[in-house]
């Protein structure tokens, strides 16, 4: 059964489902949904925790403490920018939740799972499953007039309603239901292919959910929204490239201390790669042998886990795996530099799947820095570290070269990619920070060049994240790291100081 007040989500979520093989009921509302329940007796209830009238959580709280209806899983939907969301969904007794967007390739697969789970706790047989061969994702079974139909209504709705906002804001604006239904937007962008524009819906509404409310942030977000809707980038489901599937495929990866929310998202995200995921807690005393048997541990950083065994330097399986550190800025950049050192790559903050992909895949892969030959090129000053950086943006410039600087580095610029290449072949700088949009050359054709030409020399692009071809394009063009506008300037010399001490 799928309980959701929105109907977009509701026949997107049931055709994926119905195409698994599975018999679907859908409810509007927690109301509906426990009237079904006294002649229905489902296996498993997938309910939005944001519901009208009784939520969500109330409705699981009803089923679980209804002997007729407790031996059914339920599994709530969130939003992940609301705070607490998922520990509300396990206190009120959800056996497990999903965060919105939705995943429609491995929608499925996870309820699967989640079946199986209790079919195994029960020793029962598993609840059949024959999905269609033909429709691996559930929106590509939509006849594709009703599929437009269905986008071209969302759009045309979204835009309407995201634009009377921005007039209610100079009068009467209810924040609270503005809040309902950006969360339904959520959903349904991420069903309908619009994942850009269900980002966006989710940072307005974590803006709506704060006290007090910020009538000015409120309002750059609501024209973004609004301009998204008018113009949407191309609904289309991303599919995984085939270098980062090679490049993960088969490959163990251990997660270490992470909340059950991220681990799932985490999990979800590996899947598409055809990578296994190994989970440990942060008390567990980490194993020789058991780490030998991954190709890559990610840590969560904060407070509970800085202490771990998996964070000590002078450990005995310090060194012996690709180390990932995710968290937030601040307690990354927190730690200890001996621990920071240990790291092959960061997550930081709010992190999308396609980064995750990319950063794993580099991770495994890394290459060692090849030694500088000895040329007649004129070398910046020996003992000290050189970095180049390439932006046209003279702001960028004149921030990130005196962030450089302060940290004791000779740092040399260039408005334009031709400018770069030139200094970098003649100055030879120990690290290069490229930015991706450069007239004339742009950060790749300078990158593409310095690796054609065997230049020893580390390179950090600068780029949106939105746009996460950038960021697989310059790792395949030979990228050491990348960095996301907008950025803060400690966050750019703890990758450039990771780099040096590769």
């Amino acid at each position: 059964m799928i309980v959701d007040d929105t109907p977009v989500n509701l026949k997107l979520t049931r055709i994926i489902l119905v195409n698994e093989g599975y018999k679907v009921l859908t409810a509007a509302s927690a109301e509906e949904a426990l009237e079904l329940l006294r002649g229905f007796h489902p296996d498993l209830v997938l309910a939005d925790i944001q519901l009208p009238g009784i939520d969500g959580l109330e409705l699981t709280r009803r089923i679980k403490q209804d002997e007729n209806t407790r031996d059914i899983t339920v599994v709530a939907l969130t939003a992940f920018a609301s705070k607490g969301d998922e520990q509300k969904a396990i206190d009120a007794g959800c056996d497990g939740y999903i965060t919105k967007p939705i995943d429609t390739r491995s929608l499925g697969a996870r309820i699967r799972a989640l079946l199986d789970r209790r079919a195994e706790s029960r020793a029962g047989p598993a609840p059949p499953a024959s999905p269609d061969p033909a429709h691996p994702d559930g929106v590509a079974a939509i006849p594709p007039a009703e599929l437009r139909a269905l986008r071209r209504r969302f759009l045309d709705e979204g835009q309407e309603r995201a634009r009377q906002w921005l007039l209610d804001l100079e009068g009467q604006f209810n924040a609270n239901e503005a809040a309902r239904v950006v969360h339904q937007w959520i959903g349904a962008g991420g069903l309908l292919g619009y994942t850009a524009l269900s980002r966006l819906a989710r940072e307005v509404e974590s803006i709506l959910l704060e006290r007090p409310l910020d009538q000015t942030q409120l309002r750059e977000s609501l024209t973004d929204l609004a301009m998204a809707f008018s113009n949407p980038r191309e609904a289309r489901d991303r599919v995984v490239p085939e270098s980062i599937v090679q490049a993960l495929s088969g490959k163990r990866i251990a997660l270490v201390g992470f909340p059950v929310n991220e681990a799932q998202r985490l999990l979800v995200t590996l899947e598409r790669a055809e990578a296994g995921v190994i989970f440990f807690a942060p008390a567990d005393r980490p194993i020789v042998e058991t780490v030998q048997e991954c190709h890559a541990i990610v840590v969560h950083v904060r407070p509970e886990t800085a202490a771990c065994a998996w964070l000590d330097s002078s450990s005995e399986i310090s060194g012996r795996r690709p180390l990932v550190l995710a968290g937030s800025r601040e307690h990354l950049l927190a730690l200890d530099p001996a621990v920071q050192s240990m790291a092959t790559e960061f997550l930081m903050d709010s992190w999308e799947p396609e980064e995750v992909l990319v950063r794993l895949c580099h991770a495994v892969s890394a290459r060692p820095m090849a030694a500088a030959p000895s040329t007649g090129a004129s070398h910046a000053p020996a003992g000290r570290t050189t970095v180049l950086l390439a932006d046209d943006d003279p702001t960028v410039l004149t921030l990130v070269r005196a962030a450089i600087r302060n940290f004791g580095m000779e740092c040399y610029t260039a408005a334009d990619g031709r400018s770069a290449l030139e200094s970098v072949r003649r100055i030879r700088p120990n690290l290069a920070v490229l930015d991706v949009n450069m007239p004339g050359m742009d950060g790749y054709e300078v990158l593409a060049a310095i690796r054609a030409e065997e230049i020893p020399v580390r390179v950090l692009m600068l780029t949106v994240r939105q746009q996460e071809n950038d960021v697989i394009r310059g790792f395949s063009l030979g990228a050491d790291d990348y960095v996301v506008k907008p950025f803060s300037p400690m966050e750019l010399m703890a990758r450039l100081k990771r780099l040096l001490l590769r």
